[in-house]
């Protein structure tokens, strides 16, 4: 867990706000991704489930870049037009 001190203002001595060090608290946390780690291990996921949720997702990708790169060269070819 990361560990936050309130800061203290050397002009007035007064310490940060709750808040603020709640907000700074869970800034760092989710940096750390802890949060998005307890999420994952709520539930137990198969090896495999994994494995085809990437796999999935890869294929996803190529499918969004070979349509945007067909895209791409069909408003090349219609501006040298």
């Amino acid at each position: 867990m990361p560990s936050v001190k309130p800061r203290v203002n050397p002009k007035n001595r007064m310490e940060e706000p709750f808040d603020k060090v709640l907000r700074r608290f869970k800034k760092e946390c989710e940096k750390k991704g802890i949060v998005q780690e307890c999420r994952d291990r709520k539930y137990h996921e198969k090896p495999n489930d994994t494995r085809n949720q990437k796999n999935q997702e890869l294929k996803r990708r190529k499918k969004l870049n070979k349509k945007k790169s067909l895209l791409e060269q069909h408003r090349r070819v219609r501006g040298v037009r």
